[in-house]
């Protein structure tokens, strides 16, 4: 595929990739840096090679120090579960490190992260509060097809969603067919 178009996709928060150009490595607009962590392992992938970890608030990016060219990008969208467990470090022994399960396009992954910095849980705090952050935050990003929108035919409304303009009388057409009712603009959806 031709990389000029692949960087204009959004693909940040719903892909994993591997050892990506810098330019794939630079933040997107709308994206935006939440945590940097110096001296992180990627303990399964690169043990021993201490690396920079940055939490933005669409993915986990963990770049190599010494070979800027070993990375990875890890979008939340992909992200199934995130615990801590030991693990056995090269560069700090035995030590609680953070795990990642993700699966993108049918192939699951895991990522054990360790701070090479001792009694600092900055890693697991940051990485757990945005990942819960973007798991909640979902209906303000994500088109929503069938659900339960509606009740006591009054829209619920997102917290800090806000109608603006409520219209009678307007056909939704799908496959030659149609069913009239009520179109509701918001500051943040059209329903």
């Amino acid at each position: 595929m031709d990389s000029t178009l692949d960087t204009d996709r959004l693909w940040e928060d719903r892909d994993v990739r591997f050892d990506v150009p810098l330019n794939q490595m630079k933040m997107r607009p709308g994206e935006r840096l939440i945590d940097h962590l110096d001296s992180i392992e990627d303990t399964k992938g690169n043990n021993g090679e201490r690396g920079r970890l940055m939490v933005t608030n669409l993915r986990i990016i963990w770049h190599s120090t010494t070979l800027p060219r070993i990375n990875l990008s890890v979008g939340f969208s992909t992200v199934i579960n995130i615990s801590t467990r030991g693990v056995e470090s090269k560069l700090r022994g035995n030590t609680e490190a953070l795990y990642i399960l993700t699966r993108c396009n049918n192939t699951r992954f895991e990522f054990i992260f360790t701070n090479l910095v001792p009694d600092t849980p900055r890693l697991f705090t940051s990485v757990l509060a945005v990942q819960r952050a973007y798991e909640t935050s979902k209906l303000y990003r994500d088109l929503k097809l069938r659900g339960a929108l509606i009740a006591n035919k009054t829209l619920r409304l997102l917290p800090l969603e806000e109608v603006y303009d409520k219209i009678n009388g307007v056909w939704n057409l799908s496959s030659d067919q149609g069913n009239l009712g009520t179109f509701y603009i918001t500051n943040v959806r059209l329903v």
